[in-house]
């Protein structure tokens, strides 16, 4: 069901005008993206890894590999993205082949990398870890990753509208309990982390006006369902924040040049 969904989403907004505003007006640039992050973060991911030229960089669940691109062309990194989505990477190989000294990318599954160890330097997920078995997938990642090398994870983990509000455990969204933070300490690795929960919120804020702003664009295109999608995902991650059900981190972890 998650394979068709995202097959389609990425047929779609391949040539949505309407997804290419809402992303604009949304992040400030269209990366043609599933709309969690602002080309803010994107920055901020080169900035707290000190990603340069000449250094290998995997990007967990690139999609279409927009961002992927970006943070190449911004930083002069060789970078691969890793996505399940054939679709996905069938667009990314085709519009990068100009740049294949610096990108390229691949199909596969996060929890299972075919790579051999050491072979990156930088790892990034930008809100991807979600469709994956965490413990398996960060072992995986902290085997593929050169000694003294680093990851840079955007996470958020909250409550979602079809689960029992009541029954969700708001501890586990504190830094140190969500998913990600149980599985990165259960293989050792130590990070840093960064409050992004108000970032989220307003974000989610301007998604829902954004969203109801361009429906009719979206309907008279036939994509009533991105609309729905926005929309949908924005009021649950309101209702979520307001209730102190859900959070979003940046995780930066850094690994020793001896490890």
């Amino acid at each position: 069901m998650m394979l068709d969904w995202y097959t389609r989403y990425y047929q779609v907004v391949l040539d949505s005008r309407a997804n290419a505003l809402y992303c604009e007006r949304l992040a400030g640039r269209n990366l043609y993206q599933h709309d969690f992050t602002e080309m803010a973060d994107l920055d901020r991911l080169i900035e707290v890894t000190g990603m340069s030229e000449g250094q290998r960089v995997l990007d967990l669940g690139c999609g279409n590999g927009f961002i992927t691109e970006y943070l190449s062309d911004q930083s002069g990194a060789c970078c691969t993205g890793l996505d399940f989505i054939p679709e996905a990477i069938r667009q990314a190989e085709e519009r990068t082949r100009a740049k294949r000294d610096r990108l390229r990318f691949q199909e596969g599954d996060m929890a299972r990398l075919d790579f051999p160890p050491a072979s990156f330097d930088i790892l990034i997920a930008v809100d991807t870890l979600y469709f994956t078995e965490l413990i398996q997938t960060i072992g995986e990642m902290k085997r593929v990753l050169a000694p003294g090398g680093q990851m840079a994870l955007f996470y958020a983990h909250g409550w979602v509208p079809w689960e029992s509000l009541d029954a969700f455990p708001r501890d586990s969204t504190l830094p140190d309990r969500t998913p990600l933070a149980l599985a990165l300490q259960a293989h050792g690795l130590a990070y840093r982390t960064w409050d992004y929960t108000q970032a989220d919120y307003a974000h989610a804020q301007r998604k829902q006006r954004i969203a109801e702003d361009l429906r009719d664009a979206f309907e008279a295109e036939g994509n009533l369902f991105l609309y729905e999608n926005h929309q949908g995902e924005a009021v649950g991650v309101q209702r979520a924040i307001e209730a102190n059900a859900h959070t979003r981190y940046l995780y930066h972890v850094t690994t020793l040049s001896n490890s």
